[in-house]
């Protein structure tokens, strides 16, 4: 008789037991975002960089409570791609009404068309708004030791290439951890 049992495993690499980290500890939130550019051209995918909460809420662990990294770029970035789909959105919205009425609503589409901007407007400066309380909570961390970024390494090389970029952006303490 034969065995009608498969091997239904999922192909691709075999999850390792442990994850190798570099954890960076930061006395500002600029120093924080220099190491993030740092790493970024020193070939991290941002995927391999967080931010752990250095005292979790709760019975979290601080992994769980970790957060994605940026940088005050990626929320400009964010900001003007927000901007612009509500002014797109807008646009679109007038010339589809327009084109609908034949040009008789074109009055009355141009104020809505404007009401869309300043809506994009408001979009803006709320992420604005939002961006500089991350920077007060940023700094706050440092303030008290607790501003740290965790980058997730493959091997010795990596390693060190890591532990020299977050010294090079003014870390105040470097140190490698290693889970399971």
């Amino acid at each position: 008789m034969s065995d009608s049992r498969s091997n239904t495993a999922a192909p691709g690499p075999p999850i390792a037991p442990t994850v190798q980290e570099v954890r960076g500890f930061f006395a500002s939130d600029a120093a924080l975002q220099d190491a993030i550019g740092r790493l970024t051209l020193a070939g991290f995918d941002r995927a391999d960089l967080s931010l752990p909460a250095a005292v979790p809420a709760g019975e979290a662990t601080p992994e769980q409570g970790a957060a994605d990294p940026h940088t005050e770029p990626d929320d400009r970035q964010v900001r003007t791609l927000h901007a612009s789909m509500a002014g797109a959105g807008a646009a679109l919205l007038a010339a589809g009404v327009v084109a609908a009425t034949g040009g008789a609503a074109a009055p009355a589409v141009a104020a809505a068309a404007a009401a869309g901007l300043a809506a994009g407007g408001a979009a803006h400066l709320a992420g604005r708004g939002a961006d500089a309380e991350q920077h007060e909570q940023r700094e706050a961390a440092a303030a008290q030791g607790h501003l740290v970024l965790t980058a997730r390494v493959a091997d010795n090389i990596k390693r060190g290439e890591a532990e020299t970029a977050m010294r090079a952006a003014g870390a105040t303490r470097v140190v490698s951890v290693v889970r399971a």
